[in-house]
């Protein structure tokens, strides 16, 4: 009786906590940086804002303030600036900071990118569809930009306890470190900016979690001692949590694992981190992990050692009659997510996409179309073929078992340079390599020199 009753306990905890990540997705999503949307001013710097702040707003928040410390680690240096907005304030800046985050011409380059690997399609409107994310469950968020914490007005306020908990370790963050320059620096680094909201995420998720846990038990709670969380990066987590999200439940899987990861992912990230020597050591500055492969991989993280990635650079000049769309890299986390979405076993995918240590990618646009170029490093050479294997029967399945007949030609190619274990991917039109227009550099072409520490 006493393993079934701590085994509902345990499942109560883990749907609670999914319950809970989920209904504060939309609500920190939104916490990167913003600018004031046009005709909009900073409503914390208007004459009497403070004043016209809803007062049960502050005094919950008050009241929750000393959990956040206690649960963040983290002591407040100056009061948390408090608002209110409505849900039309709410959409008018989302719409904004979308526009400021991911313009037009990004944007679609995004898209095109992501289409090119199979992994949405390529008749995507992400933008509206980022925007009904965003919506669909937001109650309040934290904006480092005018460092106040909003909340939607008319949130009941057994609701609003759980989010006010997660937004305040935001603004706790960032009185100890400017999250608004953080999230600025990282806009087109795709990978290290993940790493950083899911430290910001997971330590935010970690308070929220244990300072839940404390008040279904009735006592103390330590989150660094329950086990069983890795399970909800297994799961799906909508369906673990009995929730009904129909636009995020909808979304291409790339997309929907990409919200969700910096909440789950960052969460097991802090919880096994801080189960180390260190303790409990907020994830800020040289906390901070640089890498996704850091967050997927804590056990690896030692603080104060920057493992940053290899990087990756393309120094040679396009041919003529080519274009860059895009140049970014995927990490480990996105080079997981694809080789998941074509290989029949996971286990199998996230074996070939561990070992990542940096990769870039070119979506260029030539004579024929378009060409993806994509340069991957590796710890061994053991995970550079891995690799190689997982991605050439990932890229085969994207185009039905047969490239050839998709007007595609798909390379996969390994190699050395200054120790680093390397292996190349090209996708490109089937006649490119025939054109006299000029082929992109692919692996017969690309100088390996070009990978550097």
């Amino acid at each position: 009786m006493r393993e079934q009753a701590g085994s509902r306990r345990g499942h109560l905890i883990r749907r609670t906590f999914v319950t809970l990540c989920v209904v504060c997705l939309t609500a920190s999503i939104t916490s990167c940086a913003e600018t004031d949307a046009p005709g909009e001013g900073s409503r914390a710097e208007e004459p009497g804002a403070q004043a016209t702040a809803d007062t049960a707003l502050r005094r919950i928040a008050a009241d929750l303030l000393p959990a956040a410390e206690q649960r963040s680690g983290l002591s407040a240096r100056m009061p948390v600036r408090l608002a209110t907005r409505s849900r039309d304030e709410l959409e008018a800046f989302l719409i904004a900071e979308m526009a400021r985050q991911l313009p037009p011409d990004r944007l679609e380059a995004v898209v095109r990118t992501y289409a090119r690997l199979g992994l949405v399609p390529d008749t995507l409107d992400l933008e509206p569809l980022l925007r009904e994310l965003l919506l669909e469950q937001v109650v309040g968020y934290y904006d480092p930009g005018r460092d106040t914490l909003y909340v939607v007005e008319g949130v009941a306020e057994s609701q609003l306890e759980t989010v006010l908990v997660h937004e305040l370790v935001h603004a706790l963050q960032d009185q100890y470190m400017d999250l608004d320059s953080l999230m600025n620096a990282n806009l087109e680094a795709n990978d290290r900016g993940t790493a950083a909201q899911a430290a910001m995420e997971g330590h935010a998720t970690f308070a929220m979690l244990e300072w839940q846990m404390a008040q279904l038990m009735g006592s103390d709670a330590d989150l660094t001692q329950l086990p069983g969380l890795e399970a909800l990066l297994e799961d799906d987590p909508l369906a673990a949590a009995g929730l009904e999200m129909p636009v995020l439940s909808e979304a291409p899987a790339l997309i929907r694992e990409s919200l969700l990861f910096p909440y789950l992912g960052g969460l097991l990230f802090v919880q096994q981190h801080w189960r180390g020597e260190w303790g409990r050591v907020p994830p800020l500055g040289t906390e901070m992990p640089v890498s996704t492969e850091q967050v997927l991989h804590p056990e690896r993280f030692v603080p104060g050692q920057r493992d940053v990635p290899t990087e990756v650079s393309y120094a040679q000049p396009l041919p003529r009659g080519w274009d860059e769309v895009l140049t970014d890299g995927l990490g480990e986390l996105e080079t997981r997510l694809l080789l998941r979405e074509f290989l029949p076993e996971r286990e199998t995918a996230d074996r070939a996409a561990e070992g990542w240590d940096g990769d870039r990618y070119r979506l260029l646009d030539g004579p024929q179309g378009e060409a993806f170029l994509w340069v991957t490093v590796w710890d061994t050479e053991r995970d550079a073929l891995e690799f190689a294997q997982g991605v050439r029967a990932a890229l085969d399945a994207r185009y039905g078992g047969d490239p050839g007949a998709a007007g595609r030609r798909v390379t996969v190619e390994r190699g050395v340079r200054f120790s680093r274990h390397i292996a190349i991917v090209t996708d490109v039109p089937a006649g490119a390599a025939d054109s006299g227009e000029g082929l992109p550099p692919g692996a017969e072409r690309f100088d390996l020199a070009e990978v550097a520490r």
